[in-house]
This record gives structure tokens, C-alpha cells and sequence, in this order.
């Protein structure tokens, strides 16, 4: 059926439990796929109502249970295996290379080019403790900032897309890879088109539980506003401390260089 791209053998079980169920309900694979993503992320995300749009009965929302554990399953083999891993990504170029999908398809950085990339782009480092903040304008399934991560377990990470199903692939990733940071579904170009912002695993240091928070556009706004230091997230209370030391320093230098006011004249 696959023509493109064969999905690896680490995910054909996945693979074949939605096509299945895609062909017995007469479905579109990219819609299931993404409702997949959906279901995953909903139960990860403490407090959210429950998903209003969700068009499967009881005994189909099954089958996404068996998808979302068997996925679970692959990832945690992988990622003891070789430390990170990206199901879905691999999985996606998969579905979307079979008959009838080839334009809607994409295709993603192997795995050992963003490795390198990783490589390049941190370049040699005395300690892994510091905390960096890595962007990615272009994240996809966030194969790029996986490696980041990897390299430097201590990153804070920051991944922008168009395509909203890469978002929900880049947030599954994020949260079975136990990366901190945040996804935003906006054009990375323009900077508009914002569809959605999912904050993961703001807590996984303090609880060890992941967890995401959606946030709409006014929502997201307002938490970056905040200018909350990555520092927070990892309870690094001296870097939390520096951090602020640093910004009020860098105030008062900036004060040198702003001209003084204009003083009035009487008419």
C-alpha cells in the first residue's frame, strides 16, 4: 500500500491498527491520525472540558485507546534503546506516501542529520547543566529540538509550525521525551495565523507527571508577557536568581544611553 515512504518496523503495529480501523469506518487517514493526536493530548492535559467535537462512539474510542497504548509502548522501547524517538513523525510520512495522499505528504529530517545539526548548532559545551532556551521556526514533528534536547537535557524548547498536525505530533513528542517548553501552531514568516499554543510539561520537575496546557492567542499573549525564565520550570533557583540579577543590570545600563528629556520653554 505504501508508496514514498515504508513506515520502519518499529511502527507497523501502529501503523496497521489505523489503517485497519480507517478502512472499516470508511475514514480519511489523515482526519483519524490527527483525532489520534487529539485523544492523546486531551488525556495530558489536567482539567481541559472533554472534547466536544469528537465524532466516534464508545466502542471506536477503544480502538484509539489500543493506538495510544501501543504507541506508549514503541516509544518507551526507543527511547531506552536510543534515547529519544519520534513514532509519530516516521508514522505520519508513512500514511500520508500511500495512494491518493502523496500531495498531502511531508517529509522529515532523518534522525542522524538532526543530530548533527544539534551538534553544529550548540557547539562544544563544558557542562549540560546550564539551561538554553532552543527555537525551532519550522518544527514538524520537533526531530530537530528532540536532538537539541538530547545533547542538552536542560533546554528549554520553543517550536513553531503552520501545520497543526505537525504541532500535535511535536507536543506528543514533547511529552514522551520529557522536554520542556512550548509549541505554537502560527506562520512562522508572517506571524499570524495563530491556531493554538500547547505549554508541556510545565510541572515535570516539581511532580514527574507530563502534562500540557492549551492556550488560545489572547491566552499565550499574556504568558509571554510574563517573561517567565525557563529557570521556573526546572527549579534552578540560582539561575532563576541570575537571570533577574542580569535583566535589572541590564536596565540600569540601558538608562546611560537613553537621552534626557527636552526640557520646556516658556512661550
Amino acid at each position: 500500500m505504501s508508496k514514498g515512504y515504508n513506515a520502519p518496523a518499529e511502527v507497523r503495529e501502529l501503523e496497521q491498527l489505523l489503517n485497519d480501523f480507517t478502512y472499516r469506518n470508511g475514514l480519511d487517514v489523515r482526519t483519524v491520525f490527527q483525532d489520534l493526536l487529539r485523544y492523546i493530548i486531551h488525556g495530558f492535559s489536567p482539567g481541559a472540558p472533554p472534547l466536544s467535537d469528537w465524532r466516534y462512539k464508545k466502542e471506536q474510542t477503544k480502538v484509539f485507546y489500543d493506538m495510544y497504548t501501543t504507541w506508549v509502548q514503541i516509544m518507551a522501547q526507543q527511547i531506552e534503546r536510543h534515547g529519544w524517538y519520534d513514532a509519530f513523525g516516521d508514522l505520519f510520512m508513512a500514511l500520508t506516501s500511500q495512494r491518493g495522499q502523496q500531495q498531502k505528504g511531508q517529509f522529515f529530517t532523518p534522525e542522524h542529520i538532526t543530530e548533527l545539526m544539534s551538534k553544529i548548532a550548540m557547539g562544544h559545551h563544558e557542562s549540560t547543566s546550564k539551561i538554553i532556551t532552543v527555537y525551532d521556526p519550522t518544527v514538524g514533528s520537533g526531530r530537530t529540538l528532540l536532538a537539541a534536547k538530547a545533547d542538552r537535557p536542560q533546554s528549554y524548547l520553543v517550536g513553531w509550525d503552520i501545520d497543526y498536525t505537525c504541532c500535535l505530533m511535536c507536543v506528543c513528542n514533547f511529552l514522551m521525551n520529557s522536554c520542556v517548553g512550548e509549541v505554537v501552531c502560527i506562520d512562522s514568516l508572517r506571524m499570524d495565523n495563530f491556531r493554538g499554543a500547547w505549554i508541556v510539561n510545565e510541572s515535570l520537575c516539581r511532580t514527574g507527571l507530563p502534562s500540557v496546557r492549551r492556550l488560545d492567542e489572547q491566552e499565550y499573549k499574556l504568558f509571554k508577557q510574563a517573561d517567565i525564565p525557563p529557570y521556573v520550570f526546572f527549579l534552578n533557583q540560582e539561575g532563576y536568581d541570575d537571570y533577574f540579577r542580569m535583566r535589572e543590570t541590564w536596565a540600569k545600563v540601558m538608562t546611560i544611553f537613553q537621552e534626557p528629556p527636552i526640557p520646556k520653554t516658556g512661550t
